[in-house]
């Protein structure tokens, strides 16, 4: 008996266990979850920038004239276009480039440089006569709606 006991060791001690081991899936599915958060965190930001910049204002503005456009308020919807498109132009290009421009040269240098190539010099011919014409003009909806979808493509 003494022969089996002298062949006994001393527990030295155990190996020291990580405060959080976890099997590789596991790893996988945590790094998984990071990445889906910071692409949230991410849109949001992008989505909270642009709710704070000047094309959102026009945007929301525009939705707005949209959504209310009716035969008693297309006069004033027209003029507030026609300072729209004005602010739009000076905001993208320079305010010596076409701030100065007025009437018909206004409406080709809007043509030349639309990016969607809408014809300004003859559907747009409301945005210089609105301030000055008297309340009840000859446009219908549909024009001023055309007109409000043209600005849109301004926005970039």
């Amino acid at each position: 008996m003494n022969d089996f006991l002298s062949q006994l060791y001393d527990i030295e001690g155990l190996d020291s266990i990580s405060w959080w081991p976890l099997a590789p899936g596991w790893w996988v599915l945590i790094s998984i979850f990071a990445l889906i958060l910071i692409g949230v965190g991410v849109y949001y930001y992008q989505r909270r920038k642009f709710r704070q910049s000047w094309q959102w204002r026009i945007l929301s503005q525009l939705s707005f004239m949209e959504k209310n456009l009716k035969e008693e308020n297309s006069h004033s919807t027209l003029c507030e276009l026609s300072e729209l498109i004005r602010r739009i132009t000076m905001h993208q290009y320079s305010r010596t480039k076409c701030a100065g421009l007025e009437g018909r040269t206004w409406l080709l240098w809007l043509k030349e440089h639309d990016p969607y190539q809408f014809d300004w010099e003859h559907k747009g011919k409301f945005l210089i006569e609105a301030p000055y014409a008297p309340a009840p003009l000859p446009v219908s909806l549909e024009e001023i709606l055309n007109i409000i979808k043209a600005i849109r493509g301004w926005v970039k």
